[in-house]
């Protein structure tokens, strides 16, 4: 966990707006001010990242600033459960930031792989993970906000219109707004009109799957997710998993 993106000169002028009577009061407000931090921030990952599986096996990512990828042990619990099903299919990452997930994919057998992220630091290392593991032909690299993309994606003309069959989604910790749900609904219910399942409700073949890395205080159950539902869950500390797949009948 990073508190980094709080200056200790602000930190300070916040303290010295207390009135308190006694250390010990002092201790408690601190204690409580000091939580609440950790509860708005988002932890940043400072270990290495690699490939776990597959073809690239090893190869170590570069990780943009600021930024929480996938770690080592998150992917693994991902891909145990995922196996064979990742393979030949056309992976959604979005906000990419480093790539792992879709990278770790292409190394396990996936078709191709289209990175979404409007960071321009993100945009920089996405492209050099990519060619760095070997995945220049298989990869897409778009420079775009992630509403934006699934904006201009979902209103594309029918013979023009693209879908994936594996869409993961890691949004920054500002979209878990327990309280204001209408973005984070909005923005998993336009990916999951991309799933093939969604689009042709008839279809024989595989209907696709989302997965959402969210914040364990974040209820789920407050957003209104029409297209989808909900087969598991991998709790990883502070953060969980949640496996999505389509509806038998969308509504």
């Amino acid at each position: 966990m990073s508190l980094k993106h709080d200056s200790f000169k602000k930190i300070r002028k916040e303290k010295n707006k207390w009135r308190l009577d006694t250390p010990e009061d002092f201790i408690e407000m601190e204690d409580a001010f000091l939580k609440e931090r950790l509860m708005s921030k988002e932890p940043t990952i400072t270990t290495t990242v690699r490939i776990t599986g597959g073809k690239a096996r090893n190869f170590t990512l570069e990780v943009p600033k600021a930024t929480r990828p996938m770690t080592d042990r998150m992917k693994i619990r991902v891909f145990d459960i995922l196996r064979e099903d990742i393979v030949n299919k056309d992976i959604l990452d979005l906000y990419a930031g480093a790539g792992s997930f879709g990278l770790e994919a292409l190394s396990r057998g996936a078709k191709s792989a289209t990175f979404v992220d409007a960071s321009k630091n993100a945009n920089i290392v996405l492209k050099k993970n990519v060619a760095h593991t070997g995945f220049l032909v298989e990869s897409e690299i778009v420079k775009e906000k992630v509403e934006d993309y699934l904006f201009r994606m979902t209103n594309k003309d029918k013979d023009e219109f693209q879908t994936f069959d594996i869409i993961f989604m890691d949004p920054p910790y500002k979209l878990f707004n327990t309280k204001k749900t209408f973005k984070m609904e909005q923005i998993i219910n336009m990916a999951s009109e991309l799933l093939p399942g969604v689009q042709d409700q008839k279809t024989k073949k595989w209907k696709g799957a989302f997965i959402l890395k969210h914040p364990k205080r974040y209820d789920l159950e407050k957003i209104d997710i029409k297209h989808l539902r909900l087969v598991e869950n991998i709790n990883l500390g502070l953060n969980v998993i949640s496996f999505f797949i389509v509806n038998k009948e969308v509504k």
